[in-house]
């Protein structure tokens, strides 16, 4: 394989020869900071849902569903925004009425949640670059109600008109009850869209959870975001068939070439146990579990015997995805309203904030709390290190990460880690045989940092064109990433 310059993350095993590799790759949890936002106004509801947010210019976009459960109010789309992604207003923007009063941060009504996307085709027209995609659902007499996908565009990102119904060559059942995305990719020069589809399970089906059918994820592509190819399923390349709600795959911030995505998944036991007797927020679990008329019959109880937490995935071709079966996002310590089928749904759209400790900047996440229940929902907001989703990990007796063979581009290597104050990693080029090259092996380094210069005796770039190996010998330490670049 060849490396061009730039960012190689270590999200999955692309590069990794497992036969002389100890170190553990493994998915990170990111930091709890705290709440940055609140849905604490009478139209957005007990249910504010499916978030987005993106920058735009010299502000953040944050678009959200207001709902109330039970709905006793039409479905909005609510706009706030924010100079730096902490701290958030909701304009008054006098678009559409609610209990009398056009006062509010309404931007659009009756659609089941929206995503929002600031479209970079550069032969976009002005007037649509701003796009909009909601279900609205359609129901009909003794057959499942099913949704279209109504794609809206806007000059301005607040004034939306309806532009078309999203044509796909084929339909799904349920498909589009969701947050999809949709994302314009500058590389490929085409439309790339990731929607909620849902397909049988009649085999391999554990038998404590409800698994007869999986929600899941399937990718269409256009060439003009109007005409859609037809779906292929996201291929986990051999993982677990969850069921996964929404996706929220985007764009890497620092490096296009990359997709990551934050999917929900969706975990339904079958049996309410001693667990369930236990677990925070019994009240409203059961409260949840009734029809109107008061009763749990099978259809509801899933509203209470549901737990949802979130993955993460990354890929390098937006088809295959590497996706680790270990929880990314977790409801966290009972507060007596977590624990329940709503947690861990993040927005769409990650954001760069300063560092709450250095000069480097940290990626922030953003994740709702507190749906369905008698509290205004909340963002609450996490901390990734810059590429740190997942990592290669070291004890402290001393690992090793080694590559398969491969020639590079540029004559700087820059690595992302940490380690303890004991804790080092040695980074060495290797031949065909295994051999370390002379000149190629660095002193053993230990800090945390996410752009370490590595020096060797001789220069990099006397190796370009060469096929080599590199090998990571890791005590008491985290690889996030390597870069080749020519710039220090």
């Amino acid at each position: 394989m060849h490396l061009t310059k730039g960012l190689y993350p270590f999200w999955d095993d692309y590069l990794t020869d497992y036969r002389f590799t100890d170190a553990t790759l493994s998915v990170n949890k990111p930091a709890r900071v705290g709440n940055v936002f609140k849905t604490d106004e009478l139209w957005e509801g007990n249910s504010s849902d499916f978030f987005t947010v993106f920058k735009d210019g010299d502000k953040y976009r944050l678009y959200y569903l207001g709902a109330n459960y039970p709905g006793n109010h039409s479905w909005h789309i609510c706009y706030a925004e924010s100079k730096d992604g902490l701290d958030w207003v909701k304009p008054s923007l006098g678009l559409f009425e609610f209990n009398g009063s056009t006062a509010n941060n309404i931007v659009m009504k009756d659609l089941g949640g929206a995503y929002v996307m600031k479209d970079t085709n550069p032969d976009c027209p002005p007037d649509e670059v701003y796009k909009m995609f909601g279900p609205r659902y359609k129901h009909r007499e003794g057959l499942p109600a099913y949704c279209d996908l109504v794609c809206l565009t806007s000059a301005d990102g607040i004034h939306f008109t309806e532009h078309h119904i999203f044509e796909a060559e084929e339909r799904y059942n349920n498909m589009y009850d969701s947050l999809n995305t949709v994302w314009w990719d500058k590389n490929d020069k085409k439309y790339y869209a990731f929607v909620r589809t849902t397909h049988p399970k009649p085999t391999a089906t554990d038998p404590r959870y409800c698994e007869h059918f999986a929600r899941a994820i399937t990718v269409i592509t256009s060439d003009d975001c109007i005409h859609w190819s037809k779906g292929t399923p996201a291929d986990y390349m051999g993982g677990m068939d969850y069921q996964t709600y929404t996706n929220c795959v985007s764009p890497y911030l620092y490096d296009d070439r990359y997709y990551v995505g934050f999917p929900t998944r969706y975990v339904e036991r079958l049996e309410w146990n001693a667990s369930f007797e236990r677990l925070t927020a019994k009240e409203w679990r059961l409260k949840r579990m009734e029809n109107p008329g008061g009763e749990i019959n099978d259809d509801t109880k899933r509203y209470g015997q549901t737990i949802t937490d979130g993955l993460f995935m990354s890929s390098r071709d937006k088809f295959r995805w590497f996706r680790f079966d270990e929880a990314c996002l977790t409801p966290g310590p009972e507060d007596g309203y977590n624990w329940e089928y709503g947690d861990c749904y993040p927005a769409v759209g990650l954001i760069e904030t300063p560092g709450r400790f250095s000069s480097e900047p940290e990626i922030s996440l953003l994740c709702e709390s507190h749906h369905w229940t008698d509290k205004p929902v909340e963002l609450i907001r996490y901390i990734f290190r810059k590429d740190g989703f997942a990592s290669y990990k070291a004890t402290f007796k001393p690992q090793t990460l080694r590559t398969k063979p491969f020639t590079f581009d540029g004559s700087v290597l820059k690595m992302n880690f940490k380690t303890s104050a004991r804790g080092y990693i040695q980074v060495k080029f290797l031949d065909n045989f295994n051999n370390p090259i002379e000149g190629f092996v660095s002193c053993e380094h230990f800090g945390d940092t996410t752009s370490r210069v590595i020096d060797f005796d001789k220069p990099l770039s006397e190796l370009n064109g060469r096929e080599v190996k590199m090998e990571f010998i890791m005590s008491d330490a985290e690889l996030f990433s390597i870069t080749f670049d020519d710039v220090e």
